[in-house]
């Protein structure tokens, strides 16, 4: 079993004002979090990046807010006490934002990616989400055409615009 703490603000957000939600995970380019960063600063709103991990499920959620999960995959163990990914994806983050002049946090959850997404939006009275692109290329399309696409999930089923930002960029 894994922990996820909560993640602390980098910045002051603005108590009740509206956020920019994007859609991170370990390994994604980081031109998606910079795009959303400039809209975020656009709209002078603050930016929450949200990883939902549905390669776990929640076992449980301590009073602090901590997150506990285990893989769904029976053969997969447990390394340590965190997340796979986290802290790499976390260490990216801060890189990648080092100088948003804007507030903003990462979030991590597990489930189904639309629907945290979704949540999360609800959650932090969002603009916009912003999501990548599917990955170009056969793994892009096979995953495509077993999930379908989350940027047409979310477009068909929120009430915020979904903006997709290219990752294949040539």
């Amino acid at each position: 079993m894994t922990r996820s703490a909560p993640h602390r603000w980098h910045g002051d957000p603005v108590h009740g004002s509206r956020s920019v939600v994007v859609g991170v995970m370990p390994g994604q380019t980081g031109r998606v979090v910079r795009v959303a960063a400039r809209l975020a600063t656009g709209l002078g709103s603050a930016l929450v990046c949200v990883w939902i991990d549905s390669s776990r499920t929640a076992t449980g959620v301590e009073p602090d807010g901590t997150v506990l999960t285990t893989p769904l995959d029976p053969d997969r163990v447990d390394d340590g006490d965190e997340v796979p990914g986290e802290v790499e994806l976390t260490e990216a983050l801060d890189v990648q934002l080092g100088s948003h002049p804007g507030p903003w946090r990462f979030e991590y959850a597990v489930g189904d990616v639309a629907a945290g997404l979704a949540a999360a939006a609800v959650e932090h009275d969002a603009w916009m989400i912003v999501v990548g692109a599917r990955r170009p290329g056969l793994a892009g399309w096979m995953n495509q055409m077993v999930g379908g696409s989350l940027a047409g999930h979310l477009s068909h089923t929120q009430p915020v615009p979904v903006v997709i930002v290219p990752t294949a960029v040539g």
